[in-house]
This record gives C-alpha cells, structure tokens and sequence, in this order.
C-alpha cells in the first residue's frame, strides 16, 4: 500500500510537469491513448463488482442514457448526416440534443436514489420527481453548465477522483496517502500563482484539433466560473488559456494514471483472463486508431464509451462521498449545530 502511495504521489509530480511543458498535446495524447484502455478496464471490473448498485436494471438504464447523450453527435458525422439531414430523424435528434442534459442529470440521481432507498415504490416516485425537476432545470444556463460541461469532464476527473482518494486514505489510514490528496488540492493554485512563460507555438494539427473538437469550450467555461474572463474568447496564446489548458491536462492524465496504478489496491486486474485481456487489447488498438485516421471520428466514436464510464461511476462516486460524510460525520452535525 505505501509503495502504491508513493507511486501516486511520483505519478501527481510527472503529470504536473508534463502539463507544464505540453499543456494542450499532453491533453490530446492521454484522451486518445489512455482514456480508452480506462473506459475498458473500469468498466470491466464495476461489471464485476455488480455495478455497485443492488438494482438489476441499472446497466439498462445506464446504456439508454448513454445512448441518449451519444446519439446525436454520432449521427452528425460527415459519413452518416447527409443521409439523415431534413428527415424526421434529423428534428427527433435536435430534440434530444437539446434535452440530452437531463440524462446526465437523470443518471447521478438515480445513483443516489439507488443506494439511498430500498423500497421500488420509493425509488419510482423519487425518479420521476428527478426527471420532473430535470425538465425545469434544462433552460436554465447553470444546469447546462453543471451537467451537460463539467459534471463530464472536470467533475469526474478532478472532484470525483479527488474523493475516491480521500476516501481511500481513511480507510488505509495512510500518511502517504494524505498527502497525496493534499497535494492534488493545491496543484491549481500552484498553477494559477507560479511564474508562467508561454511554451513553444503549437502547430496547426494541434491547434485545428482543438477547434474542431469544441474542446476550448472547457477551458472557456472555467475561465468564466472563475472570473478570469467573459468567456466570450479563446486565444492559444493567452497566458491565462494556457494555466487552465495545464490543470485541464494535469487533471485527465493523472485520472488515468491514478487508475492503472490503483491495480492491486482495488484489484481490477484480478478478474482479466486472457480473453477479456485480447478483447481489450484489440478495441484499444481499433480505438487509437480512430484517432490517428481522424481525431473527431475518434471522439465521436468513442463518445458512447467515454459517457458509459463515467455514468457507470457514479455509484463509486456516490459511495466515497457517503464513506467520507460518515466517516467525519461527528464533526459535521458539530459544526452544524453551533451555526
């Protein structure tokens, strides 16, 4: 355990500096190359977990929602939208794109509805009070913000990966691992306050990719959320754009590298025989690929697996959170009390 905690915290420095010195490429390389071999793997072992939830219609659930949220910018590719543009498909799928938020919205809660409750009527009426109050919320520009941007993207690699490592230093009781978290918690405002010079000019590919990919949106939203800016523009060579391009990339990449070095600790490799290990291999290997033929095929293709991932997840996260409340929970209902 300790050797894995010193591990993370060598794993947290090599992130940091390789976000450092390739803020925008080291993103692109660790979304291509290890997001896949993560959404493989994880989902490989929660399936052999049960999905962590005692409901047996919650990887249905799960893939509706998914398809949901995936099916319109898959349809929309070059190969496929001339065959659906000005069908009735065409206006179906610019309805659920409009609403596709709520399934983001739709699957937390239902984590949470899940694992809280225990009666079915209880959990019927609870989830058509959430779908209910997704369908007020959508207009408005918070919950977009919240679930449709961050909840996907930073929320799930820096805030949820942030728990289940403070979660797991209670119950290792592990110095190290302390650390670790405290660590993780100061490295944006070690960003934000050190001494930073534009790194060399990024090239074209790069730079088109970005554009393309909508992947500035991101970074654009949290400069806003933090006043840094209106969000209105985004400039490659704006130092600012450049600080948050560096937590963003720091961020995915130790998500993954945090879970491939977690593989004796919660023992998601144990249950890889060797044909689930063949099978991973070759969609990685088909995933890659997908990228090098052409990036936003790569993303868009993989947009159901990466959304699979993170809403099969959201047990785990539920469960940290709940593990951490409890865990502190004198401490709260004291601070509480003297408010």
């Amino acid at each position: 355990m300790k050797r894995i905690d010193i591990l993370n915290t060598l794993l947290l420095l090599i992130s940091i500096f390789l976000a450092y010195i390739l803020p925008f490429e080291l993103f692109l390389l660790s979304y291509a190359v290890l997001g896949p071999l993560h959404y493989l793997t994880e989902i490989n072992w929660i399936r052999d977990n049960s999905y962590f939830v005692s409901e047996k219609k919650w990887l249905f659930i799960s893939i509706v929602l998914t398809i949901v949220v995936s099916i319109s910018p898959l349809l929309s590719i070059d190969a496929i939208y001339p065959f659906v543009k000005n069908t009735l498909l065409d206006e179906v799928l610019k309805f659920i794109k409009e609403y596709s938020n709520i399934a983001i919205f739709m699957c937390f809660m239902l984590a949470i509805i899940f694992l809280t409750f225990k009666k079915k009527k209880t959990k019927l009426i609870a989830s058509i009070l959430v779908f209910l109050l997704g369908l007020w919320f959508v207009k408005k520009g918070g919950f977009n913000l919240l679930f449709g941007i961050l909840m996907p993207t930073i929320i799930h690699v820096y805030i949820f990966t942030l728990l289940f490592m403070w979660y797991g230093s209670i119950k290792s009781n592990s110095k190290i691992g302390c650390f670790n978290v405290w660590l993780l918690v100061l490295i944006p405002l070690i960003i934000l306050f050190f001494p930073f010079e534009l790194s060399s000019s990024l090239t074209d590919y790069v730079k088109s990719i970005y554009i393309e990919n909508k992947f500035y949106v991101l970074n654009t939203n949290l400069s806003k959320i933090f006043n840094f800016s209106d969000g209105s523009t985004f400039n490659f060579s704006d130092t600012t754009v450049h600080k948050i391009q560096m937590f963003i990339s720091f961020a995915y990449t130790y998500h993954y590298l945090n879970w491939f070095s977690k593989t004796n600790i919660i023992g998601w490799g144990k249950n890889l025989n060797y044909k689930k290990i063949v099978i991973i291999v070759v969609l990685w290997i088909l995933a890659i690929s997908l990228f090098v033929l052409d990036y936003k095929l790569g993303v868009v293709c993989l947009l159901f697996l990466s959304f699979i991932h993170v809403f099969l997840e959201f047990p785990i996260n539920i469960i940290s959170i709940k593990g951490i409340f409890k865990h502190y929970k004198k401490e709260i209902l004291f601070l509480l009390k003297i408010k």
